[in-house]
């Protein structure tokens, strides 16, 4: 019996248990800043980074992503910039949002020689 093959398969429990301890460990992190009591965008943007650590970390090991041939990476990094791309315009409404839905003031919009 080949002894590469089956040893190519077997279950590497070191990283697995190092990879729990740092999902493990992130939430914590999660937890704790949620309790500073940032303001909103600093605390979506740190959650969002913590989440897609932890999403790297999963991707990696368990859909065996950092044994992959290069054109799996490839293919990785397109798809990921093209979600990028269309996040873009989500970020810029979020921006804005508060431009457009500020109160305005009735009163300045009269036109200055209407007699009233």
């Amino acid at each position: 019996m080949n002894t590469h093959a089956t040893q190519s398969h077997r279950p590497d429990v070191r990283m697995s248990l190092l990879t729990f301890g740092a999902l493990m460990a992130l939430t914590l992190v999660t937890v704790v800043v949620s309790k500073f009591h940032l303001p909103r965008p600093q605390a979506i943007a740190l959650g969002l980074f913590v989440a897609l650590v932890k999403a790297s970390l999963v991707a990696g090991l368990f859909m065996h992503l950092w044994g992959e041939k290069k054109l799996i990476h490839k293919f990785l990094f397109v798809t990921l910039a093209c979600a990028a791309v269309l996040v873009l315009p989500l970020i810029d409404s979020l921006l804005v949002s508060h431009q457009l839905t500020a109160p305005i003031a009735v009163a300045d919009q009269r036109p200055v020689g209407s007699g009233h």
